[in-house]
């Protein structure tokens, strides 16, 4: 359990931001996944980054539907093997 949340982590629940690098100049842009918007420019050329900033959906093994944004939770095979609704689960694409 953590003491803080990392936005990037993604380790509980679905990530906030994304880590991104730019392939024009090389630099790293946090992307916001909460508050997405298109489009989203690199800060320092401004190449825009929406397509490399949107996570690859996933079929949650926790219940069993797909997630927009997943979370390491939901990658993992389940103790049990039983499906669970998922309290973090992004049901629409961003």
């Amino acid at each position: 359990m953590c003491w803080s949340c990392n936005p990037i982590c993604g380790g509980c629940r679905p990530p906030r931001k994304r880590p991104v690098k730019c392939p024009e100049c090389g630099m790293f842009n946090a992307v916001d996944l909460e508050h997405f918007s298109k489009p989203n420019p690199c800060t320092k050329c401004g190449f825009d980054l929406t397509d490399l900033a949107l996570p690859e959906p996933v079929t949650c093994t926790i219940c069993g539907e797909v997630c927009y944004n997943p979370c390491r939770k939901g990658k993992t095979e389940q103790p049990d093997g039983e499906l669970r609704p998922c309290q973090v689960r992004v049901s629409e694409p961003l």
